[in-house]
């Protein structure tokens, strides 16, 4: 535990002090903080500390969205053209929750530079995200980790200009749209190779909300792997989120 003058040494006599003014259980007396969902079941768990859990926690990330123009054009890739091939760009538009402009959190801001985008990254398939949620993830993600990214929008590229042909003006499919976000999303161990997303998986129920699944069986990780980088581009944004293994602990176990 630290306060804004350097470290807090918690002795003895200070936890007594503490215990008296109704924080016991919350500070072992080695300093550590014990948070609640090490403290008590979830069934015991408030609605204030679930929330917190699943927005806040080594398990959720709060992250702020960045436009990731590309050729200065500001058009995703996903809209489909290879990048500098001149060809007409097509937007996604025509599938429901994926439009070109996107509502989310925004307060302004401008391509190129950091945009309000604000949302969160969260670790699904984690053993209390699972108990805080009180829901099974679909089928399809067994034997994967689970990452969601909530809140922030799929931005599209630009409408196909007038003119092109009719496989040019065609708008991809959403088969072809989860395709390119499985290429364009990845999980990365410090120091070694990423591995591309293997399941995706719009939660339409929840707005602004995608499941993406990283194969457990490619992607062995343990406590020796330290950290994770998270990145994927939504459109014309890219979000990333760094998780700490040693933060992620449930019960003395990695909880991924």
């Amino acid at each position: 535990m630290l306060v804004k003058s350097g470290p807090f040494v918690l002795t003895r006599r200070k936890a007594l002090m503490l215990a008296g003014a109704g924080i016991a259980g919350w500070v072992r007396l080695d300093g550590a903080v014990v948070e609640f969902w090490e403290k008590k079941p979830p069934s015991e768990w408030t609605p204030e500390e679930i929330d917190r859990l699943i927005t806040k926690s080594p398990w959720a990330k709060e992250v702020t969205a960045e436009y990731a123009p590309e050729n200065g054009s500001g058009a995703g890739p996903l809209a489909g053209g290879a990048p500098g091939s001149g060809r007409s760009r097509v937007g996604i538009g025509g599938i429901p929750g994926m439009g070109g402009r996107g509502k989310g959190n925004r307060g302004g801001g401008q391509q190129g530079s950091a945009s309000s985008y604000k949302g969160t990254v969260r670790w699904e398939s984690a053993k209390p995200i699972l108990e805080a949620m009180k829901a099974p993830l679909p089928e399809q993600f067994a034997g994967h980790y689970v990452i969601s990214v909530n809140g922030i929008p799929m931005l599209g590229g630009h409408q196909a200009a007038q003119g092109t042909d009719e496989a040019e003006t065609r708008r991809p499919s959403q088969d072809d749209v989860y395709d390119n976000l499985k290429q364009l999303t990845s999980l990365q161990p410090k120091g070694k190779e990423l591995l591309q997303a293997g399941v995706v998986h719009r939660q339409v129920s929840s707005g602004s909300s995608f499941l993406f699944g990283f194969s457990s069986e490619l992607l062995p990780l343990s406590m020796d792997d330290s950290e994770v980088l998270f990145s994927t581009r939504l459109g014309q944004l890219t979000v990333k989120a760094r998780f700490v293994f040693k933060e992620m602990q449930y019960h003395r176990e990695l909880a991924l």
